[in-house]
């Protein structure tokens, strides 16, 4: 039972014991005193209300971190009162962590108008998702200890935690090559990049969706942007999220390896230094705009952490349809959820990646070594046959290839210098 309850408990009981003492045998004194505990008991339990009311907290913290990483959490406790607080308790909950519940005690005194600040560590124990922090909540006694009042501050914020990214194997392969030719002077010159070098007449075959409308509306005819040739590495990854190639459950499923091998091509292109761009079709588009440095790549994982695989579009129609935007000499990845691609359409989009050349790259999970979900598994043998066709057709293209199955560790496979190399 609760110390504060039981000396609460006791105290009803003496007064009301001495009122009755005082009205059976007519003392006065009994009655006085049976009030005199009433009023400590109320005169309590308003102190810890008006104490809490005063009572301020703010957190603060990173809004996403990898899995198995260290997360420094600050709380900021202010006593906007005008009396003194001691033994404070901060109560917050921080669900990428297995022990969600996080207790604080600030001993005081905390004087009016100053402000503690208290910090726990956590770490993101949980597999990666979109996760809670919050809601935060401080709770205050009186000076007696009989009352303990506790307010809850609306303090609830996402929180992303990413998958665990792996340097990929074949970096001096992946992503490696400027997107202009070695000879090419380096001054700048209309091109295809994110940088703006200013505007021009519009000429036949321009996209429209380069059309500068203020400058049309300058000048009375259509201008565009004028953007400057890309210098930089580029990287595209196209991703599978076509519902059909669901298969598995939990860490052992194709999403599963599809999102932790996508984070790791875009973590190991990003940190090189390339620019990076991520497609996918799922239950809603997905499009990355190309970017670089560690604020684009946390922005990419955050929009793949919440794929699902729920698309119509195949990852080939989907290729096909945003190649434009893959610059000429960068690299292009294709993440597929399966080994079987329709191998003349795989073809036909290699073959154009290359006419341009740029350097595809095809990864490919073999959903039928997963427990299946909306279809049976096919059998090993034609797997294989279609692993090796793949094999062939990479070859032939001069793409990079990779094939991942359930009975291989994902890490280690990552890992393999010659991962990229394997076809």
């Amino acid at each position: 039972m609760d110390p504060a309850f039981r000396n609460r408990a006791f105290l009803a009981f003496a007064a009301g014991l001495c009122l009755f003492l005082g009205v059976v045998l007519r003392a006065p004194s009994f009655v006085a005193f049976a009030l005199a505990l009433l009023l400590l008991v109320a005169t309590a339990r308003a102190t810890a209300r008006h104490r809490i009311a005063h009572l301020d907290a703010r957190r603060s913290l990173t809004a996403s971190a990898f899995e198995d990483e260290e997360v420094r959490v600050e709380i900021a406790l202010e006593n906007r009162g005008r009396a003194s607080l001691s033994l404070v308790e901060i109560f917050d909950s921080f669900g990428a962590a297995l022990a969600e519940s996080k207790v604080l005690l600030d001993p005081g005194p905390l004087r009016p108008g100053r402000r503690h600040r208290l910090v726990y560590r956590t770490v993101c124990s949980r597999l990666w998702g979109v996760y809670t922090v919050g809601p935060l909540a401080v709770s205050v006694a009186d000076p007696l200890g009989l009352f303990s009042a506790r307010r809850v501050l609306p303090d609830i914020r996402p929180f992303d935690l990413f998958p665990r990214v792996h340097p990929v194997g074949g970096l001096d392969q992946l992503g490696a090559r400027t997107s202009f030719a070695p000879t090419e002077a380096t001054a700048a010159r209309p091109g295809t990049s994110a940088v703006y070098l200013g505007v021009r007449d519009f000429r036949p075959g321009d996209d429209v969706r380069r059309v500068h409308w203020p400058a049309t509306a300058r000048h009375g005819r259509p201008m565009v942007k004028e953007l400057e040739l890309d210098l930089s590495p580029y990287f595209t990854l196209f991703l599978d999220l076509e519902r059909k190639h669901r298969a598995g459950t939990g860490e052992k499923s194709t999403r599963e390896y599809v999102v932790r091998t996508a984070a790791s091509l875009l973590a190991t292109a990003a940190r090189r230094g390339d620019t990076v761009q991520l497609f996918g079709e799922g239950r809603q588009p997905l499009a990355v705009t190309p970017g670089r440095g560690e604020l684009h790549l946390a922005y990419a994982l955050d929009q793949l952490i919440r794929v699902r695989q729920e698309g119509d579009l195949p990852l080939l129609d989907l290729a096909q349809r945003e190649q434009a935007g893959v610059p000429a000499g960068s690299t292009a990845a294709l993440l597929a959820a399966t080994l079987f691609l329709d191998v003349g359409r795989l073809a036909e989009v290699l073959g154009s990646l290359r006419a341009r050349r740029v350097q595809p790259v095809l990864v490919a999970v073999d959903m039928d070594s997963f427990v299946p979900i909306d279809q049976r598994s096919r059998p090993r043998d034609l797997v294989l046959e279609q692993a090796e066709e793949l094999r062939a057709l990479a070859r032939a293209h001069g793409a990079l290839l990779a094939i991942l199955d359930a009975e291989r560790d994902l890490p280690t496979e990552l890992a393999r210098p010659d991962w990229l190399e394997a076809a």
